[in-house]
């Protein structure tokens, strides 16, 4: 120490300046975390702007915009059953900033539909907090002729290969849950993908197709005007929007019961205080009153849990999947 003090004046001043500069080379990432998030962060939505997945996507943004005192943007990057916008972000910097609004399409059905997927699912991310659970609905334009499942079950086996049903894009829950049911009801439907649930709604709105999946909140509109029927809603229970509309399980089909589901990731190697600070401020977001019901007025729930917990459900869903679509007879295209 008393060599120390020996040292000239400008000498001390320039060992000090070293010594912080490699204190800051060699601080762990959680001695940083304060920092976090100090830019914009960008939420990539692996589907077309006004699909139910870009609003809510939008609705949390805005939320927790206000409450991480930064930015968050909202990014489509859509086709390709949702792999092109879960690809983007499987390739980005795992920082923090770049994070996928994903879902049972991208990280469970598509490995069972694409020969080549560009990430892999297992390794790729980092999972956040799952936000929601929705069952989808199968409608069907009045020109088909059909008031219930079993009507369209009887139709489709007159008329093998006639009764055309659109999907959101191979590589999604619904191609395969038009696999399912096609195996199920020992039937002959003709698949048609589309790039978006909004497309194929169109079609089927406007009599192109004869049935598509959807959510209640974007096809109540038409069910109520006329334009479309409700014939039955994945999973054992009802959902409260379609009160009158019978369960899969209700309609003979008690295998149909995988619900969509979405949820955050980061890339794969995200800091664990980037990650745990995006699902609090995500679950907070969720777990409001007006938030759930608005969820529960879109037929949809809300769920959230921890990164650890989101992951093993993921893990779960996968394997899940990865057995319905072998037994489906998915094909890759």
């Amino acid at each position: 120490e008393r060599r120390t003090r020996s040292w000239p004046a400008r000498v001390r001043r320039a060992l000090c300046a070293l010594a912080a500069g490699c204190a800051l080379i060699v601080a762990p990432a959680g001695a940083q975390s304060d920092n976090y998030p100090s830019r914009t962060i960008r939420f990539v939505v692996p589907y077309a702007a006004g699909t139910t997945v870009d609003i809510r996507a939008r609705q949390v943004a805005d939320r927790i915009s206000k409450s991480m005192g930064q930015s968050v943007i909202v990014e489509n990057r859509a086709g390709a059953g949702a792999t092109i916008g879960a690809a983007h972000v499987a390739r980005a910097a795992p920082d923090g900033y770049t994070i996928l609004v994903g879902s049972i399409a991208d990280q469970a059905v598509a490995p069972n539909v694409y020969p080549n997927l560009p990430y892999d699912p297992r390794r790729d991310f980092a999972p956040i907090t799952q936000y929601a659970e929705t069952a989808p609905i199968l409608v069907a334009h009045p020109g088909l002729g059909v008031s219930s499942v079993q009507e369209m079950i009887a139709l489709a086996k007159r008329k093998p290969g006639e009764v055309f049903v659109g999907s959101w894009g191979n590589g999604t829950l619904t191609h395969l849950l038009t696999l399912q049911l096609a195996q199920l009801a020992d039937i002959e439907i003709t698949h048609v993908p589309y790039r978006s649930s909004s497309q194929a709604l169109t079609d089927a709105v406007g009599g192109q197709i004869s049935m598509t999946w959807d959510y209640p909140v974007s096809s109540m509109r038409f069910i109520q005007a006329g334009q479309l029927r409700a014939l039955m809603v994945i999973g054992d229970k009802r959902v409260d929007p379609l009160p009158d509309i019978p369960s899969a399980a209700e309609a003979g089909l008690p295998e149909m019961r995988h619900l969509a589901w979405g949820g955050f990731f980061a890339p794969a190697g995200t800091p664990k205080h980037a990650v745990d600070r995006l699902n609090r401020e995500i679950v907070r977001a969720l777990n409001t009153p007006d938030m759930k019901a608005l969820f529960a007025e879109q037929g949809s729930r809300v769920v959230t849990n921890s990164p650890e917990e989101f992951a093993a459900f993921v893990r779960s869903e996968q394997d899940a999947l990865a057995a319905l679509a072998q037994s489906a007879g998915a094909r890759p295209h």
